[in-house]
Protein backbone atom coordinates (compact mmCIF):
# COMPACT_ATOMS: atom_id res chain seq x y z
CA UNK A 1 0.00 0.00 0.00
CA UNK A 2 3.12 2.56 -0.06
CA UNK A 3 2.92 4.92 -2.68
CA UNK A 4 5.36 7.82 -4.08
CA UNK A 5 5.78 11.19 -2.82
CA UNK A 6 2.98 14.23 -3.49
CA UNK A 7 3.04 17.33 -2.18
CA UNK A 8 2.45 18.16 1.62
CA UNK A 9 -1.25 18.37 2.49
CA UNK A 10 -1.15 22.03 4.41
CA UNK A 11 -5.17 22.99 3.11
CA UNK A 12 -8.41 21.50 3.01
CA UNK A 13 -8.11 22.52 -0.69
CA UNK A 14 -5.02 20.31 -1.34
CA UNK A 15 -6.53 17.22 0.29
CA UNK A 16 -9.44 17.63 -2.29
CA UNK A 17 -7.17 17.90 -4.91
CA UNK A 18 -5.41 14.48 -3.66
CA UNK A 19 -8.66 12.62 -3.11
CA UNK A 20 -11.14 13.93 -6.09
CA UNK A 21 -9.61 11.48 -8.63
CA UNK A 22 -10.12 8.29 -5.86
CA UNK A 23 -14.19 9.96 -6.53
CA UNK A 24 -14.57 10.84 -9.94
CA UNK A 25 -15.42 9.16 -13.13
CA UNK A 26 -18.03 6.06 -12.39
CA UNK A 27 -17.35 6.05 -8.42
CA UNK A 28 -18.41 9.94 -8.32
CA UNK A 29 -21.66 8.54 -10.43
CA UNK A 30 -22.21 5.31 -8.97
CA UNK A 31 -25.81 4.93 -7.21
CA UNK A 32 -24.52 4.16 -3.95
CA UNK A 33 -21.60 5.47 -2.12
CA UNK A 34 -18.19 5.01 -1.94
CA UNK A 35 -15.32 6.23 0.20
CA UNK A 36 -11.37 7.00 -0.10
CA UNK A 37 -9.14 7.25 2.51
CA UNK A 38 -5.68 8.67 2.13
CA UNK A 39 -2.73 7.72 4.46
CA UNK A 40 0.28 10.68 4.78
CA UNK A 41 3.08 11.01 6.89
CA UNK A 42 3.74 14.00 8.76
CA UNK A 43 4.95 16.32 6.32
CA UNK A 44 1.72 15.36 4.38
CA UNK A 45 3.12 12.75 1.84
CA UNK A 46 1.53 9.92 0.71
CA UNK A 47 1.94 6.85 2.43
CA UNK A 48 -1.10 4.58 1.14
CA UNK A 49 -5.05 4.55 -0.13
CA UNK A 50 -8.08 2.49 0.17
CA UNK A 51 -10.82 3.15 -1.63
CA UNK A 52 -14.68 1.01 -0.27
CA UNK A 53 -17.59 1.29 -2.48
CA UNK A 54 -20.86 0.39 -1.12
CA UNK A 55 -23.88 -1.40 -3.03
CA UNK A 56 -26.25 0.89 -0.49
CA UNK A 57 -27.43 4.32 -1.63
CA UNK A 58 -26.66 6.48 1.67
CA UNK A 59 -24.01 4.56 3.55
CA UNK A 60 -20.52 2.95 2.85
CA UNK A 61 -19.83 0.45 5.66
CA UNK A 62 -16.59 1.77 6.80
CA UNK A 63 -14.55 -0.99 9.44
CA UNK A 64 -12.84 1.41 12.26
CA UNK A 65 -10.88 -1.82 12.52
CA UNK A 66 -9.82 -1.36 8.76
CA UNK A 67 -9.37 2.18 8.94
CA UNK A 68 -7.20 1.99 12.18
CA UNK A 69 -5.04 -1.26 10.87
CA UNK A 70 -4.49 0.64 7.05
CA UNK A 71 -3.17 3.71 9.05
CA UNK A 72 -0.63 1.58 11.35
CA UNK A 73 0.38 -0.60 7.98
CA UNK A 74 1.48 2.76 6.38
CA UNK A 75 3.26 4.34 9.45
CA UNK A 76 0.79 7.41 9.03
CA UNK A 77 0.61 10.09 11.06
CA UNK A 78 -2.91 11.87 8.90
CA UNK A 79 -5.75 11.16 7.14
CA UNK A 80 -7.41 12.06 5.18
CA UNK A 81 -11.57 10.13 4.06
CA UNK A 82 -13.90 11.50 1.66
CA UNK A 83 -16.86 9.84 0.47
CA UNK A 84 -19.42 10.62 -1.98
CA UNK A 85 -23.32 11.82 -2.32
CA UNK A 86 -25.31 10.35 -4.83
CA UNK A 87 -27.95 11.85 -3.46
CA UNK A 88 -26.48 15.31 -5.02
CA UNK A 89 -26.25 17.05 -1.69
CA UNK A 90 -23.28 17.66 -0.09
CA UNK A 91 -24.00 18.61 3.32
CA UNK A 92 -23.22 15.94 5.60
CA UNK A 93 -25.82 14.03 7.39
CA UNK A 94 -26.26 12.99 10.90
CA UNK A 95 -24.51 9.74 10.41
CA UNK A 96 -21.35 11.41 8.77
CA UNK A 97 -20.75 13.57 11.48
CA UNK A 98 -20.81 10.68 13.61
CA UNK A 99 -18.74 8.70 11.93
CA UNK A 100 -15.74 11.18 11.67
CA UNK A 101 -16.36 11.76 14.94
CA UNK A 102 -16.02 8.09 16.15
CA UNK A 103 -12.83 7.70 13.34
CA UNK A 104 -11.30 10.75 15.13
CA UNK A 105 -11.30 9.57 17.68
CA UNK A 106 -9.56 6.07 17.28
CA UNK A 107 -7.31 7.26 15.38
CA UNK A 108 -6.38 10.00 17.55
CA UNK A 109 -5.88 7.43 20.56
CA UNK A 110 -2.91 5.68 18.57
CA UNK A 111 -1.79 9.54 17.90
CA UNK A 112 -2.90 10.07 14.47
CA UNK A 113 -4.70 13.24 12.95
CA UNK A 114 -7.65 12.63 10.62
CA UNK A 115 -6.71 15.69 9.08
CA UNK A 116 -9.89 16.26 7.00
CA UNK A 117 -13.39 14.38 5.97
CA UNK A 118 -14.47 15.39 2.49
CA UNK A 119 -17.74 15.01 1.26
CA UNK A 120 -17.85 14.92 -2.66
CA UNK A 121 -21.72 15.54 -4.29
CA UNK A 122 -21.54 16.18 -7.83
CA UNK A 123 -19.39 19.16 -8.12
CA UNK A 124 -20.27 20.55 -4.88
CA UNK A 125 -17.63 19.33 -1.98
CA UNK A 126 -18.28 20.12 1.76
CA UNK A 127 -14.66 20.22 4.20
CA UNK A 128 -15.04 19.21 7.66
CA UNK A 129 -11.78 20.96 8.50
CA UNK A 130 -12.96 23.89 6.12
CA UNK A 131 -15.82 24.06 8.45
CA UNK A 132 -14.12 24.26 11.49
CA UNK A 133 -15.55 20.93 12.71
CA UNK A 134 -11.99 19.09 12.81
Amino acid sequence: MRMSFLAPILQPVHAYDLVLPLLTGSVKHERGEAAAFVYCDGAGRLRGMRQVRSSLRDAVDLSLRQIVKDAIDCDAELVVMAHNHPSGESWPSRADRDATRRIATALHAIGIRLHDHLIVAGRQQWSFRAEGLL
